[in-house]
């Protein structure tokens, strides 16, 4: 393993950040123009509690190299920010994929059937 990098942190309880698959499609977004392997990291609650980045264990994060990518994640879903001394390599390897993608719900109006 590869010394710890000093990275970028946002933490929130879980669902805050990726709930609604608004988060996914960030990551998606910024690995489609700037390459797989921008770095940046989800992380459910068992994995910020292997790195130990919070004691409440039902909390999830974002980790970047680049704090504005987190400045940005902060105003668009809030939560908290922090630096933390991570090893990148240790994350690629654990937390490479984004987010689930989000349960589609069907938010349509019921149609009734009417007769003319």
């Amino acid at each position: 393993m590869s010394e710890p990098d000093a990275l970028y942190v946002l933490l929130a309880p879980k669902g805050q950040l990726c709930g609604n698959g608004q988060l996914r499609e960030s990551f998606d977004e910024r690995r489609a123009r700037r390459g797989n392997d921008y770095p940046m990291w989800y992380l459910p609650p068992q994995l910020v509690q292997k790195f130990e980045l919070h004691d409440n264990p039902d909390f999830e994060a974002v980790i970047a190299a680049d704090p504005s990518a987190i400045a940005w994640l902060k105003l668009r879903f809030g939560g908290e920010r922090k630096t933390a001394k991570i090893d990148a390599d240790e994350l690629w390897e654990c937390a490479s994929k984004p987010p689930e993608r989000d349960v589609r719900r069907d938010i349509g109006l019921e149609k009734k059937n009417q007769e003319t």
